[in-house]
């Protein structure tokens, strides 16, 4: 198809309603928004992005493409991405993964391997290029499949609706569309889009709900997409009404939080019941940054290692931990090394520091600048202290009651491979020319 008839087919495109209905709902879409489109080259998400193209105007979007290749048999060649976007004017971001590798790296399915990429990359694409939205072309359709497939999994909650049409900065305008609307106004523009074989596969399970349970489920109940859709709504709006209150509850349960670990107040949580234990503990990790679906069994065992103490892995590198009097919920300590050179500068983020030359106030020699490394805890970790035999660190902190939860994202600073200095102490290589101010959290 070329450029022109392109150009054609968007001047005639026509929004159906359902469109507008969930923007409005649901609250979509505002003014001025910067909208990063994630497009597959299939029916759903070619069709989001003529949508978009004739929002434009009355919301004075700013809208980008993201393609991920998935080298997997019938995928959408960078190329064939790269084209559709030229020909619609549009800037767009393409990444290349060998997603069967990263699902057999991870222990994933392909189709799981798929999501979990496909997000990150969004996510870090949008943060860098300033798109305070995501699109994702989601529809009716997906909608009741991943009911329905929650549901044979392990039964399914009104708590927790099936694919969410709001979530942080990801929005999904055609999730009231029933997909062959999306068909049919795609023929009538004639508005070309990319088959995917591996969406009739029947050795996927959603593949099995889309095309042979659904339709059975049509046919024999005399059910239809537009039942489901006010069903859909229903629940959407019961979850939102619990996910605000539940919000203004957890609160009163969150004693400290920061970018690396929240820490909760055991005995107001040990006096509710197990169910609510369980709900305050999930919506806890929600706020903490966790965006995926935590399955009933992980609830489980998150309240059996509340009530006996322990550790347990939520996903790699995200632990829930209950301790003595401390429960929480914690990040991998990150693994860096950064020189400690003069100025104010972030290390990672959430921390900065603020290194200066300062002779009536600096603890630590000059010397050091440029030559010791400001770092996390490892293993093993030395003190130099002078004229005394070297003190490990784990027994440092032990001596002077540092709370277990805070060692491992306390700074310190080596030099020749020794920890010469510890955020909040007296340095242990005395001096008065440089003075190290930490800024967390902020």
């Amino acid at each position: 198809m070329y450029p022109r008839q392109k150009m054609k087919s968007l001047e005639n495109f026509e929004i159906p309603e359902e469109v507008f209905e969930a923007i409005e709902i649901f609250d979509l879409i505002e003014k001025r928004d910067r909208i990063l489109i994630s497009y597959s080259g299939g029916p759903d998400s070619t069709f989001l992005t003529y949508v978009l193209l004739n929002l434009k105007k009355k919301f004075f979007l700013e809208i980008s493409l993201f393609y991920l290749f998935h080298k997997l048999e019938g995928s959408l060649s960078p190329e064939k991405a790269r084209e559709f976007a030229s020909n619609l004017g549009l800037k767009i971001f393409i990444f290349k993964e060998d997603i069967r590798k990263f699902a057999k790296d991870n222990k994933l399915n392909i189709e799981e391997a798929g999501r979990i990429k496909r997000y990150t990359l969004l996510n870090e694409v949008s943060e860098k290029e300033g798109f305070n939205k995501i699109a994702t072309a989601h529809t009716l359709n997906d909608a009741l499949e991943t009911f329905l497939l929650r549901f044979l999994r392990e039964g399914f909650s009104l708590l927790n609706p099936p694919i969410k049409p709001k979530y942080k900065k990801l929005i999904r305008p055609l999730i009231l569309t029933p997909r062959d609307k999306i068909i049919k106004i795609l023929k009538d523009n004639d508005i070309s889009y990319h088959i995917d074989i591996e969406n009739y596969t029947l050795q996927r399970t959603r593949n099995k709900i889309r095309h042979i349970l659904i339709p059975e489920i049509f046919r024999e109940f005399n059910f239809s997409l537009s039942k489901f859709k006010k069903f859909y709504i229903r629940i959407i709006e019961e979850s939102k009404f619990y996910e605000e209150n539940i919000k203004n509850k957890i609160k009163e349960y969150i004693e400290e939080k920061t970018p690396f670990f929240v820490k909760i107040n055991r005995e107001k949580i040990k006096a509710v019941s197990s169910f609510e234990k369980r709900e305050l503990l999930k919506n806890i990790l929600f706020e903490f940054g966790f965006e995926e679906e935590l399955k009933r069994g992980m609830l489980l065992s998150m309240e059996e290692i509340f009530e006996k103490g322990g550790k347990i892995e939520i996903k790699k590198d995200l632990f829930f931990v209950s301790k003595g009097d401390y429960v929480l919920f914690m990040k991998k300590i990150p693994d860096f090394e950064i020189p400690l050179r003069e100025g104010e500068y972030e290390i990672i983020k959430g921390v900065r520091v603020k290194v200066e030359k300062n002779d009536r106030d600096g603890f630590l020699p000059l010397y050091l600048l440029n030559e010791a490394k400001l770092r996390f805890r490892k293993p093993c970790d030395l003190i130099d202290i002078e004229g005394k035999k070297d003190l490990k660190l784990k027994k440092f902190f032990e001596n002077k009651k540092v709370p277990f939860y805070l060692r491992d994202y306390i700074l310190v600073l080596e030099y020749k491979g020794k920890i010469v200095w510890i955020e909040g102490f007296e340095p242990f290589i005395k001096g008065k020319d440089l003075k190290i101010e930490v800024i967390k959290w902020k």
